[in-house]
């Protein structure tokens, strides 16, 4: 059974829910999709149940696949890089907290550039630590 919950976005839980993934997409008028995860996610072939549902809904994507465990500074650079280029609307994470936390500042600072130095999202740039 899919249970959908609407929060400040909209989430959908239980068996059968990626199948939801396409119809967000459309109804919310989403043209170019970049997919965030990583290399594990897309070698275990995890990522393909929803690459697999994209395609065959016929909605064009780009994957990134660059998240890496504990993710760096520089490795939400290279993502909000990746999805500029790609001229990105929409963003689907997949994975656990890396490639979600991940694409979730990826997708504040593609949106909103005066948080671009990445630092400025952890409120305060008294630490050196160069993790999110």
């Amino acid at each position: 059974m899919t249970n959908r919950m609407i929060l400040n976005e909209t989430s959908y839980h239980g068996k059968g829910a990626i199948a939801e993934i396409p119809n967000e997409i459309r109804t919310r008028g989403f043209k170019k999709v970049v997919v965030i995860t990583d290399k594990d996610l897309i070698k275990f072939e995890v990522a393909t149940k929803v690459t697999d549902l994209l395609d065959q809904a016929e909605i064009s994507y780009t994957v990134y696949d660059g998240i890496v465990p504990n993710p760096t500074i520089d490795n939400v650079k290279e993502g909000v890089a990746f999805v500029k280029e790609a001229d990105a609307d929409c963003l689907v994470a997949i994975g656990g907290g890396s490639p979600i936390d991940t694409a979730k500042a990826i997708g504040i600072i593609a949106t909103n550039p005066e948080y671009s130095d990445v630092i400025s999202l952890e409120g305060v740039a008294e630490t050196k630590n160069p993790c999110l």
